[in-house]
């Protein structure tokens, strides 16, 4: 995960695929308009761990190698804003929901896997209600693919959670990226995307940040 975390952006030129597609840049050529700038991170920066001196992983065996390189592969496409709600709805299905069943309907065995002085279900409850996290052992390997998905997400769009200030600068930022990006639009002879406008509110609105927030 740190490892897509770490290329996922790279070589970004601070404009959105949709851009790319519209406007026919190289690489929405190459990747057939799909997942332009994840596709073009993925290949520079596996590029660059295949030289000798860059390779990482070059004590791994071949197998676990190809593991790695798919799974990079796999949450740097997870990245691409088109997949955002199918894989939000993805990890509410089949990770959310299957460890809120979990604790609601507790196996054999249930009270004896407690720590000692627990003995009876209202204790359970009060202690699971206490207890940090979840037990990873107990989901499935498709269930933790997704939570890695999900945490690339969440360290990727997830500045609203930050403190005020370094949500901020941010969010700041990211007006300014739009902006130049409308500006680009503007000059193409193109529509201009939403919130890209810099004669309307942009991402630091706060009507549009409760959006974002919902999303």
């Amino acid at each position: 995960v740190v490892l897509a975390a770490a290329v996922h952006d790279y070589g970004h030129p601070g404009t959105n695929n949709a851009f790319a597609v519209k406007t026919s840049k190289l690489y929405a050529k190459i990747y057939n308009d799909q997942a332009v700038y994840e596709n073009s991170a993925l290949y520079q920066a596996l590029c660059l761990a295949d030289k000798h001196e860059l390779d990482f992983a070059v004590r791994c065996c071949r197998d676990t190698k190809r593991l790695l390189r798919l799974t990079i592969i796999d949450l740097v496409l997870s990245t691409d804003m088109s997949r955002h709600f199918d894989i939000v709805t993805m990890v509410k299905s089949k990770v959310a929901s299957a460890v809120q069943k979990a604790a609601s309907t507790p196996s054999t065995g249930f009270l004896e896997s407690l720590p000692k002085g627990i003995t009876s279900r209202g204790e359970a409850e009060a202690y699971l209600e206490r207890k940090p996290g979840i037990d990873l052992q107990e989901l499935s390997t498709e269930q933790m693919h997704l939570i890695f998905q999900f945490a690339l997400k969440v360290a990727d769009i997830g500045h609203c959670m930050l403190p005020l200030d370094q949500h901020k600068f941010w969010v700041g930022n990211l007006e300014n990226e739009f902006f130049n990006q409308g500006d680009l639009e503007l000059q193409a002879g193109l529509s201009i995307s939403p919130l890209m406008d810099r004669t309307k509110p942009g991402p630091t609105n706060g009507s549009n940040q409760a959006g974002f927030f919902e999303v």
